[in-house]
């Protein structure tokens, strides 16, 4: 017996007006910030996403430490997802919020139905936090010489610092085992 999914009303979309921000920066240094800012938390919230899997399904003699590893970088990653949102606000535009724009925007990648051994869990998360190291590198000089926007590089050099010592971490475990 197949079950009916419930119908959800549609809400009706409203705009509010918005005010356009004075930062001392025009309209094309703006969107180059936010261009950068949007793949980045769509990125950030795929890693959440995959820890939070990792997290909940890692199994094994290693169970106790990497549940809780996980649930420290995800936790650290749901603050930076907040930040990067609340920068993408701070330059006039709305932040992505949906799984549909977060997939259409990241460049991190998922496996549905994946459920990798503990060590290949590490091995993921480490190169996707690798992987943001390199991309994030490439956006603060892009933001650098573009841009001019030093609030944004001071954030993406926060978060690169934060992703390079997560990765260490995870790495620290591959090289004990």
């Amino acid at each position: 017996m197949a079950t009916a999914k419930a119908k959800v009303p549609k809400p009706t979309a409203t705009k509010t007006k918005s005010i356009k921000p004075d930062l001392g920066l025009n309209d094309e240094q703006q969107q180059i910030v936010v261009n950068i800012l949007k793949p980045l938390l769509a990125d950030e919230t795929v890693l959440y996403i995959k820890l939070r899997n990792f997290h909940w399904n890692v199994t094994g003699p290693q169970f106790q430490p990497l549940h809780a590893l996980f649930e420290n970088q995800y936790d650290e990653l749901a603050d930076i997802i907040d930040e990067v949102a609340e920068r993408i606000r701070q330059h006039g535009e709305n932040a992505p919020g949906t799984l549909v724009e977060f997939q259409k925007l990241a460049r991190l990648t998922e496996q549905p139905g994946v459920y990798p051994d503990a060590r290949t869990m590490i091995a993921n998360a480490l190169a996707d936090h690798e992987a943001l190291v390199r991309q994030i590198r490439q956006d603060i000089d892009v933001i650098d010489d573009d841009a001019d926007e030093a609030g944004s590089e001071d954030l993406l050099t926060g978060i690169l610092q934060k992703h390079q010592k997560m990765a260490w971490m995870l790495r620290a475990h591959l090289e004990g085992q």
